[in-house]
């Protein structure tokens, strides 16, 4: 067979596996079909409105402010938890930890550390409110800075 025979049939080839194979789609969903009785959008966190984390080391000592609010219309008690970890060969280990419960619709805490310079460290804040015995957590991790 000539090469213009071979080119010709792998050309045919391909375009009938094309058309008769179809290619895979992907819909979003409508979300009156997911909920009918609703086309209400729902916020992804019901009982926390807010959570924010600020962290930095200045003079040797790792600074750290971390405040969660709550919804007001139904938060009742508000918690927020922050690990300091240091950076060690291959894992991250807790090295300070504080944490604030009050209740009502918010809490917040700020704290600082003495540090070893050379060393890389991070921290991670857990918030949680409650709505009566219900209750929501966020975890998120700040990046790491170099003392």
């Amino acid at each position: 067979m000539s090469i213009k025979k071979r080119i010709v049939a792998a050309f045919l080839c391909v375009f009938a596996c094309l058309t008769v194979f179809p290619a895979p789609q992907a819909q979003a969903a409508d979300a009156a079909v997911v909920n009918p009785q609703s086309s209400q959008v729902m916020p992804l966190m019901e009982y926390i409105y807010d959570a924010s984390h600020k962290f930095y080391i200045s003079d040797g000592a790792a600074m750290v402010y971390a405040r969660v609010r709550g919804n007001s219309s139904v938060a009742t008690k508000c918690k927020v938890t922050v690990e300091l970890q240091e950076k060690g060969l291959i894992f991250w280990s807790t090295v300070k930890s504080w944490s604030a419960t009050e209740s009502g619709r918010s809490a917040e805490l700020n704290a600082s550390y003495e540090v070893t310079s050379g060393k890389s460290y991070r921290i991670v804040t857990t918030v949680t409110v409650w709505s009566g015995s219900d209750s929501e957590t966020q975890t998120f991790t700040s990046d790491s800075i170099k003392a």
